[in-house]
């Protein structure tokens, strides 16, 4: 019989639960880490998992949960623990009243342009300077490993773990190099789940029940516009399409784009950005937000399209995040139902007034669980949840935890050789993973990024 063991200086014993979505565990992401904690930051879509690989969730214990000594801190990407962006006090912008024609009579409005993204700060160690909260699976992950270096007085190291949507190196050896130069060491990387993207509609719409890779590709260009030129749907609707479009510098942007192209046989030169965006119908809206399509007009929810990670759909689904609200009878934005109570209350418990638990029922996914690939196929590209740390980090003969004799990597990634298997391998990591919506899947990249054989 093979017995299999957690780390040592991991959880005492593993408790499995069920992997049905429980009530939520706190995160403690913007604790200021010590010295000797590990530090997460990267990717807004992949915060979750490792949330809740840190800390918990509901009966599922996470790494954390034991008291170990020193802990793993996962930083939230942006100041809202719920993965969305931060903005501009709407109460400090001018205002503009409707007419009837431009908005509804009467009603002020704020204009776009106005609106900016704000960049809330982040203690990475306790008693350090504040920085710009990293951000995103390249510039916050990957590249934020790369970049933190120790410079002329000293500051830098903070980061430990790069989380993103993508591998180091895409093709060649860039970063890789980039990592050599600057760090003295290169990185390797660990996938430890697997979630999809699909296309993400209002739950009443004039969508057809899926959209081809194809198809997808020629709404963003521009070369369908209504839902009765899609071919197969010509007895469709002949109202105009709206595809809504991501921030160029969104991880799930970029996941987008690279899915058109392996679906279609096509290259970075031969579907650009600008391709993307060539339909004049199309806006930008927040990635992996169900409002995006539930807060537009009724009008334009449902003939809206816009990407979306199947994982997000399923936390949101879950309870696991909260709406605010003014007051009773309220709109609920996510599925535009008026459901509001004066308080909230989850298992039986009080938590507050003026919440509710948010909700992805306003939106539908298509083709939620194809695997199918190719041009005629459902749109949908699979994308991982990298862990990206330094060689030097595997390296090391130095313990993280007193008592243990595994450093950090080995602890809770990659422990090559040894007979303790790391925490995200073991039944109570994959437990977590499943949790937030991803499927548990283990593979580990050198620093030449070939896959090295963990069997």
């Amino acid at each position: 019989m093979k017995t299999t063991r957690i780390a040592a200086g991991g959880i005492a014993a593993a408790v499995i639960a069920s992997t049905v979505l429980a009530a939520a565990t706190s995160a403690q992401a913007d604790t200021a880490p010590q010295e000797k904690d590990v530090v997460s930051t990267g990717s807004d879509i992949l915060q979750t998992a490792f949330n809740f690989v840190a800390d918990g969730y509901g009966a599922l214990p996470g790494y954390n949960t034991a008291g170990n000594r020193w802990r793993f801190i996962n930083i939230d990407s942006s100041g809202d623990a719920q993965g969305r962006t931060a903005f501009t006090d709407p109460r400090l912008l001018t205002t503009i009243t409707g007419n009837g024609t431009v908005g509804e009579n009467g009603v002020k409005y704020i204009k776009q342009s106005d609106v900016k993204v704000l960049n809330p700060a982040i203690a990475l160690r306790a008693g350090q300077p504040l920085v710009v909260r990293p951000s995103g699976g390249g510039g916050g992950g990957r590249d934020a490993i790369i970049n933190d270096y120790v410079d002329g007085d000293g500051i830098g190291n903070w980061i430990d773990v790069g989380r993103s949507p993508d591998p180091v190196d895409a093709s060649g050896q860039t970063n890789q190099n980039k990592a050599q130069d600057q760090l003295g060491t290169k990185l390797y990387s660990v996938q430890f789940g697997t979630d999809r993207q699909v296309m993400a509609t209002a739950a009443e719409t004039n969508a057809p029940e899926s959209l081809s890779a194809e198809t997808v590709k020629k709404i963003y260009k521009g070369e369908i516009r209504t839902w009765n030129q899609i071919p197969g749907n010509e007895s469709g609707s002949t109202e105009t399409i709206i595809p809504l479009t991501l921030p160029n510098d969104a991880g799930m942007w970029n996941t987008f784009l690279a899915g058109v192209r392996a679906a279609n046989g096509l290259t970075a030169t031969t579907w650009t950005d600008a391709d993307a965006r060539s339909n004049p119908n199309s806006f930008n809206v927040q990635q992996n937000d169900p409002t995006a399509i539930t807060a537009l007009p009724p009008s334009q929810q449902k003939n809206a399209i816009v990407p979306f990670p199947r994982s997000r759909a399923a936390v949101v689904n879950s309870g696991y995040y909260t709406v605010a609200a003014d007051g009773a009878d309220q709109t609920n934005p996510y599925n535009g139902t008026r459901e509001y109570t004066k308080s909230f209350t989850r298992d039986g418990k009080t938590l507050g007034n003026h919440r509710i638990a948010a909700s992805a029922s306003g939106i539908k996914l298509l083709a939620a669980s194809s695997s199918s690939t190719g041009a005629s196929a459902p749109y949908g590209q699979n994308f991982a949840l990298w862990a990206i740390f330094r060689q030097s980090d595997l390296d090391s003969t130095v313990p993280w935890q007193p008592g243990s004799t595994l450093n950090w990597v080995r602890t809770l990634f990659y422990n090559p050789g040894g007979d303790a298997v790391p925490f995200v391998r073991t039944p109570a990591g994959k437990a977590l993973v499943e949790a937030a919506g991803q499927v548990p899947t283990y593979r580990v990249f050198g620093t030449d990024n070939q896959e090295i054989d963990v069997e």
